[in-house]
């Protein structure tokens, strides 16, 4: 037989189950434009005669277990995975376009602009090795070429600087937000043992996730109890409540590539700490650190401007043999007043004599010079005359001299098989290259992130119009179990009202 009070119950429960719902849906509705919010939905069942321990065939109503987050963790895991490889060509095609202006176009750098006047001038003076008034003009070229391999070296210097702190600011990040991962984990382990729900806590925990995926590669386990684990290249950065702290410091070594740059490491242990392959910290550092002609960086383009400067500077001071042909160079030739034994290019505005002792032989001497310190040598600086234009002492009309100084520039096998010119626009191709490389492939991840995160949006995004028939719904179900409690208590009272006559 039902309990006497059966029906009322039956109508409490449906009313208690009802409440739920409008609150849940209205949870819903306020946080429709909450980033990271995932909808909720009650876990709603029957109650049977056996939860009341009777012997009736009548139900006891409706009650819910629980308000459930509407999440998928497969497409969380997947968003993690795709989010970091997206983020590391991100940071990678934002630094390479930067580079990229550095060096400028074929057509508009001003390196390879100030070589083509340095040269056209030179060919001016080869009319008349006598003119002075084009000799101050050479000289003004000469400096002003120098001017702009020392100006894009300190551009390239300050780019690496940039990224070396966003290094630092990237590894401050991921601490910020694994610290608040850990302190989450707690806060969902202790909720989830005493009975209470989590889903916000949880929310939360996967936003932060979500921005931590975009500046490391990591790789994620979630417990039952939603406690969520992260390890990066195999080692732990987040279990439980506890979060590896990371350091940055100043790596020392002077045979690293990072040598002056910020090494990463476990401030507990001191332990060099590896960012993996994906993530924006990856792109920073591969950008930052990349030595070789399979990780091109900010050093291997470097070099590559070295490189150009300190074979030009040693072909047009010394002479350069191209096959069967030999080219005389500065040093070879003869200026005004038959001056001899002059380099042309030097570095730090050093002599030609300073120069020649800063090493034991010609290739120590000119490993000093670099993009970033050529200069004209001080002995030109100080009288254009000096300037081998002739080949021969007390012939100043001769041009010889000067016109293999233009071969030097010009021949097309003086930097292996390209002209000077041609050489500096292999190195702009090369950046322009990995530049559209990269923004090809942060497109082509954007992409798939941008897809994966919609799948996302449609399984746990609130959806209003769903939300407003929630609403409606729960409210003539609100307003049933009212009026179903009404009648019971119109049926309680006349029963009450029968046994006291």
């Amino acid at each position: 037989m039902a309990s006497t009070f059966m029906g009322l119950s039956i109508a409490s429960r449906g009313l208690s189950a009802s409440q739920t719902g409008l609150a849940t849906t209205t949870t819903n509705m306020s946080n429709m434009s909450t980033t990271g919010y995932s909808r909720q939905v009650l876990n709603q069942t029957s109650v049977g005669p056996a939860a009341v321990y009777s012997s009736s065939l009548v139900g006891a109503g409706a009650e819910v277990i629980s308000v459930d987050r509407v999440r998928s963790d497969r497409l969380d895991q997947k968003y993690w995975q795709e989010n970091s490889g997206s983020s590391k060509w991100n940071a990678k095609s934002t630094y390479l376009s930067q580079l990229e202006t550095i060096f400028g176009t074929t057509d508009s750098s001003t390196i390879s602009t100030a070589l083509n006047t340095f040269t056209t001038d030179l060919g001016t003076l080869s009319t008349d090795p006598t003119d002075t008034a084009v000799r101050a003009t050479v000289l003004e070229d000469a400096k002003n070429f120098c001017s702009t391999l020392n100006d894009t070296s300190t551009q390239l210097t300050q780019l690496r600087s940039d990224i070396n702190n966003e290094v630092k600011t990237t590894v401050e990040q991921i601490n910020s937000y694994t610290t608040q991962i850990a302190d989450l984990n707690q806060k969902i382990g202790v909720a989830k043992a005493s009975g209470a729900a989590a889903n916000e806590l949880e929310d939360q925990q996967g936003v932060l996730v979500d921005k931590l995926s975009g500046l490391i590669g990591i790789s994620t386990t979630k417990s039952d109890d939603g406690i969520i684990a992260i390890t990066v290249n195999g080692s732990t950065l987040v279990s439980g409540n506890k979060a590896k702290q990371l350091e940055c410091y100043t790596v020392t070594d002077t045979t690293s590539a990072q040598y002056g740059m910020y090494g990463i490491r476990d401030a507990a242990t001191g332990r060099d700490f590896a960012s993996g392959d994906s993530g924006a910290l990856n792109g920073y550092i591969q950008v930052r650190d990349g030595s070789t002609s399979d990780n091109k960086g900010i050093p291997y383009y470097s070099s590559q401007l070295d490189q150009f400067a300190q074979t030009l500077a040693k072909a047009f001071n010394e002479g350069i043999t191209v096959d069967t042909t030999s080219y005389s160079g500065n040093a070879d030739g003869v200026g005004l007043n038959d001056t001899t034994d002059i380099r042309f290019f030097s570095y730090d505005n050093l002599s030609s004599a300073d120069l020649m002792a800063s090493g034991t032989d010609t290739d120590s001497i000119y490993k000093n010079i670099k993009a970033g310190n050529i200069t004209v040598s001080k002995d030109i600086q100080e009288d254009s005359s000096k300037i081998a234009t002739s080949s021969t002492v007390g012939e100043d009309s001769n041009n010889t001299n000067i016109t293999d100084l233009i071969s030097i520039i010009t021949d097309t096998n003086i930097f292996g098989n390209s002209t000077a010119t041609g050489f500096y626009s292999s190195i702009i191709a090369t950046v322009g290259t990995a530049s559209s490389y990269a923004k090809t492939e942060y497109s082509r991840k954007d992409a798939i992130t941008s897809y994966i995160d919609t799948s996302r949006s449609s399984v746990s995004a609130v959806s209003s119009d769903e939300e407003t028939v929630n609403l409606t719904k729960y409210q003539q179900a609100y307003a049933a179990s009212a009026s179903v409690a009404t009648k019971w208590s119109e049926i309680y009272e006349t029963t009450i009202n029968m046994v006291n006559v």
